[in-house]
């Protein structure tokens, strides 16, 4: 069933104040890390613990920054009329689970599906030498 308009704007104000938390998160992170930056008074302690701190900023910006590439995209999708189709199968993906997950691409069941094939290709990649992943020509003669 499509969204209402209703709830598809609910969901896009989920996604916009999602957006700016996000933004504000990050510009407040990296005005913290140039202040640090400018108080490093040469401690190797200190100076190991800042390394540290600045490598764990970047692992939370970056998951934060590919958040805000979702949210992007969702949001395009607005614009083209596509938000809320599956992108894999072109079903509706039920409200419940935008609601829960507004930046949701696929119906649950199309996502357990690209995640099954996913673990298939590791199994594969992490097998002996991926011969019996062919079938041999010589069995359909």
């Amino acid at each position: 069933m499509a969204l209402t308009k209703k709830q598809t704007a609910e969901l896009k104000e989920l996604l916009v104040v999602e957006k700016k938390r996000i933004l504000e998160q990050l510009l407040k992170r990296q005005d913290a890390s140039a202040s640090e930056l400018n108080e490093l008074s040469g401690d190797s302690a200190d100076i190991a613990s800042l390394e540290i701190s600045q490598s764990s900023l970047h692992k939370l910006g970056s998951r934060e920054q590919k958040l805000l590439e979702k949210i992007e995209h969702a949001l395009g999708k607005f614009e083209d009329g596509s938000y809320g189709v599956c992108e894999l199968t072109g079903e509706d993906i039920p409200y419940a689970r935008l609601k829960a997950r507004p930046v949701a691409q696929y119906t649950v069941e199309a996502k357990e599906m690209l995640e099954r094939k996913e673990r298939g290709f590791k199994k594969i990649e992490e097998g002996d030498d991926g011969d019996d992943f062919f079938p041999n020509d010589d069995e359909e003669d």
